[in-house]
């Protein structure tokens, strides 16, 4: 209910129950009247008192209405608009982040200009936050940026010194600890560009090279390239089509794109039990195409829902199933489906274990 709304309902109920008290009022004083004055004088002059009394509580209502519209013209000049302004000034700036000007409250009351000079005050309190944390992001994206590319020019020489260390007559146990440095400067070289990955995003320079793809023929060869994998973790990968035979094409960076569904897929197989099933599945609907993984693994539990697409954030049984991993890729994958005008979200499976995670894109 509107202030104004209240207001006129307040005002009909206070007129309304001094006309009624009136009424009563005038009965009573009739009543007390007639029994002063003897029956033959009380019969004589009953007319003229109801005259009287009638035009008397007309009078009052006439005067209490007039009053009422006074009293809800002035208020809602002096409060209810104001109050308005101060409204449509608000939605602004939660819908927007602009601030708008709030006019005509030079008359209100003390309290309105109150709300309204608090209200100025928290929106230059959050543009200064939001300033502070723009700056203090720069820095650190300008520090990871700068710290990443000075460690991926010395880490790839190491990877190129061990993998050449390799091609020497080593003894197997010299050959068994080379291969596990090959193995982990690899894994360095790997983490320093995701880093750089997540640079370029916080700084609004990771570019895409948009073009149609047939998503269908993408998602084939993908299921082809992780066949191996998946055997040698014992797990079941299944691919399936939903729908008619046209070509699901998709305007889309395919090699971004492909990091998704890469990353998707590697953690499926990854996070899944032996004998367990990983099933890819492609649909389209509503002008959007859906990628579904589904895997059989081990979910994601209530409590780690709402932080699984943080950076850096690992849920524990994640952890306790594979010691490697950074936390960075589905914090990744999701910035790419949004920046294609997608969505990269996950739900539980409602029969057996594990989860799907589904990423939508637009059909072009």
């Amino acid at each position: 209910m509107s202030f104004m709304v209240l207001l006129g309902v307040v005002l009909f109920v206070g007129v309304a129950a001094a006309s009624t008290f009136f009424f009563f009022s005038a009965l009573f004083l009739r009543g007390e009247v007639s029994a002063l004055l003897s029956p033959e004088l009380a019969l004589s002059i009953d007319g003229p008192l109801r005259m009287l009394l009638a035009g008397q509580a007309l009078s009052l209502v006439a005067i209490g209405a007039i009053i009422t519209v006074i009293v809800f013209v002035i208020l809602s000049l002096l409060v209810a608009r104001p109050l308005k302004r101060l409204e449509r000034a608000m939605n602004t700036y939660a819908q927007t982040g602009e601030r708008a000007a709030i006019e005509g409250i030079e008359g209100a009351p003390r309290e309105v200009k109150a709300i309204a000079s608090s209200f100025d005050a928290l929106i230059d309190r959050v543009n200064e936050s939001h300033t502070r944390d723009t700056e203090i992001s720069r820095v650190k994206s300008d520090f990871i940026s700068t710290a990443a590319h000075q460690l991926r020019t010395p880490l790839t020489g190491i990877r190129w010194a061990h993998e050449a260390l390799l091609k020497e007559n080593l003894t197997e146990s010299q050959k068994v600890l080379v291969e596990s440095a090959v193995e982990k400067s690899k894994d360095l070289v790997a983490i320093v560009g995701t880093l750089l990955d997540i640079s370029a995003i916080e700084s609004g320079k990771y570019k895409y090279t948009f073009a149609p793809v047939d998503m269908h023929t993408l998602l084939e060869e993908l299921s082809k390239d992780f066949t191996q994998a998946s055997q040698a973790a014992k797990v079941s990968l299944f691919y399936s089509r939903e729908g008619d035979a046209v070509a699901p094409i998709a305007k889309v960076d395919k090699e971004r794109i492909k990091w998704v569904l890469n990353n998707l897929i590697e953690n499926a197989i990854a996070y899944t039990p032996e004998s367990g099933t990983v099933r890819i599945s492609l649909q389209v609907a509503e002008h959007r195409l859906f990628v579904r993984v589904k895997d059989s693994g081990i979910g994601i539990k209530p409590e780690d829902r709402a932080n699984i697409f943080e950076r850096f954030y690992r849920a524990k049984n994640a952890i306790d199933k594979r010691q490697q991993g950074n936390g960075l890729g589905l914090y990744i994958a999701r910035t790419i489906a949004t920046d294609h005008g997608g969505d990269l979200s996950f739900t539980s499976n409602t029969e057996g274990p594990g989860t799907t995670f589904t990423l939508s894109l637009p059909v072009s």
